[in-house]
């Protein structure tokens, strides 16, 4: 970075940059407003005038087609700016290459002067020598956090936790939990539509004509009108555009497996030099199954991608899907419990998929109909949902303690846990007594060499012991805040008079039914809800519903 002699009076650029790449720790002192504060002063204790603020939020280190910046480049191309201010070299970009070529080459030769106040560096007064040093810092840190997030982004997606500003055409965000989809019901009907036309033998060019025939809005329309993400092609309520449909798209749609209910994550792979992302091979997928509420029925989905494999081949459709799709386990192989429709598609009814398909040897039938479960899950919400409202602490307990049935006596392991605080205090007294003594020459080197591994292993294991204290009570806490927002989610519910697909995945993760059983001649299924936030609220035994 050699010393620059720029052009005339200083006409200055104040360039400011925020990322998640950032961090979190250091986000505030970094936010865009301390950054221009910053800037400013700078700028105007030393007569610098400025001419322009820049500010790219929301954009990567790595990637320097940012908007802002891209605009402040063309500003020194016109001779509007010959001096560019940031922070530190960071906010200039964390690509060693790219940022070196600005700072070393690009400024020298618009003979622009760079100013990055934090790293003490001023082009005017001449070579800095640790900013290469800095630079490479700055682009080892962006790939270590660009991995950071990715395994993070990994380990939510296995956990079945969505994870994307953008819903899926066809789906919305649920109001109660963001990382939740629920069936959108202006867009759904037009994703079934789809699945329908192509197992009646239509490919994904001739949908697309048909879609834009009928003046369907393109996904990118409805994320625009409804704030989801912008969408720089639109033109207005009426545009042809709003309606151009591709096959590219219909088919992406017609293969993805979030219309049966699943979780598909890292499709797509960052390369962090060649800023583009890339198809991952689909062995390399998250995939979970039965995250959310399925638009399309599993046999219809399998129909399709049947067609996609043998064009020639089409077959009839079913039966819209069940409200409980994708949500209904048995209790015997934990596999799932599909509904099909009988009776000229009338009558829904579930039954054991291991049983389906290999009979006895692998279970037992399981089988139930909707209407069961939908009377014995409306039952059991509206129950809960009066107790809540009617006596909120009495549920509350109710959740904690149920949470808590199989930990240890409270009071015992609160003693427990000052017995050990106490003890590592005088232990540490001990330590610290140890160093005094050794320092005013009361203790010999030897006499420490003996005492202090003894103390200092005791310690260690002190802290471990306490640790896990306090992540027991971390999980307590956790698990107390999670049945106040079920408590505030479900109360809402005590005059439900019908069960919907979306409030069924709203309030319920998972519901497990048993097989039909008979006590005192009568037909009897249990039936064990799993809640959203608590799980089940079963005392080891699942409710028992009587069968007409």
């Amino acid at each position: 970075m050699s010393r620059t002699t720029y052009r005339g009076t200083p006409k200055a650029g104040l360039y400011t940059r925020l990322s998640v790449d950032d961090g979190y720790v250091d986000r505030e002192s970094n936010s865009i407003t301390s950054q221009k504060q910053m800037l400013t002063q700078f700028a105007e204790y030393h007569g610098i005038e400025i001419v322009e603020t820049y500010v790219d939020d929301g954009w990567s280190g790595t990637n320097f087609e940012r908007p802002d910046f891209k605009r402040m480049i063309a500003d020194i191309e016109s001779g509007k700016i010959n001096t560019v201010i940031t922070k530190d070299l960071s906010r200039l970009g964390r690509d060693y290459l790219q940022t070196g070529y600005y700072t070393d080459m690009y400024f020298p030769s618009k003979r622009v002067r760079y100013i990055a106040i934090s790293d003490g560096i001023d082009t005017s007064t001449g070579y800095n020598e640790m900013a290469p040093f800095k630079n490479l810092f700055n682009d080892f840190y962006a790939r270590d956090i660009s991995k950071k997030i990715r395994s993070t982004l990994t380990t939510k997606a296995r956990a079945g936790i969505y994870h994307s500003t953008v819903p899926p055409f066809g789906y919305k965000k649920s109001p109660a939990d963001s990382h939740m989809l629920l069936r959108d019901e202006e867009t759904a009907p037009y994703v079934i539509r789809m699945f329908e036309l192509s197992a009646s033998g239509r490919g994904p060019a001739a949908i697309a004509n048909y879609l834009r025939a009928k003046k369907v809005p393109i996904p990118a329309y409805w994320h625009h009108v409804r704030g989801e993400r912008a969408w720089q092609g639109y033109k207005g309520e009426n545009d042809a555009s709003n309606y151009r449909w591709f096959d590219t798209t219909v088919r992406s749609i017609l293969q993805h497996e979030v219309y049966i209910g699943n979780l598909v994550a890292q499709r797509q792979t960052h390369i962090f030099k060649v800023g583009k992302s890339f198809v991952r091979p689909k062995e390399e997928w998250v995939i979970v199954e039965d995250v959310f509420e399925p638009i399309v029925e599993r046999e219809l989905w399998e129909r399709v991608q049947e067609s996609f494999a043998n064009p020639t081949r089409s077959r009839k459709r079913t039966g819209q899907a069940s409200i409980f799709s994708g949500m209904v386990f048995c209790d015997t192989c934990n596999r799932r419990i599909s509904f099909v429709p009988e009776r000229a598609e009338k009558i829904y009814v579930g039954s054991c998929q291991e049983y389906r398909k290999i009979g006895k040897q692998g279970c037992t039938p399981h089988r139930i109909y909707e209407q069961d479960l939908y009377d014995a899950v409306l039952k059991d919400i509206r129950e809960w949902a009066k107790l809540a409202l009617k006596d909120e602490k009495a549920v509350l307990d109710k959740v904690m303690e149920h949470e808590n049935r199989d930990k240890a006596d409270t009071g015992a392991a609160i003693e427990k846990r000052l017995s050990l605080e106490k003890r590592l205090g005088e232990v540490e007294k001990v330590i610290a007594k140890l160093y005094e003594d050794y320092a005013l020459g009361k203790a010999g080197a030897d006499e420490i060499d003996l005492l202090l591994p003894k103390y200092r292993k005791e310690q260690g294991e002190l802290k471990g012991q306490l640790a896990l204290f306090q992540e027991e009570s971390n999980e307590q806490r956790e698990t107390a805040q999670n049945a106040e927002k079920w408590v505030a989610l479900i109360r809402q519910y005590s005059d439900l008079q019908e069960l919907t697909a979306g409030i069924v995945r709203e309030l319920i993760t998972k519901i497990y039914v048993g097989d039909v059983r008979k006590v005192d001649g009568e037909k009897v299924q249990s039936i064990e809800i799993h809640y959203r936030f608590i799980g089940s609220l079963s005392d080891g035994a699942a409710k028992e519903t009587i069968l007409n």
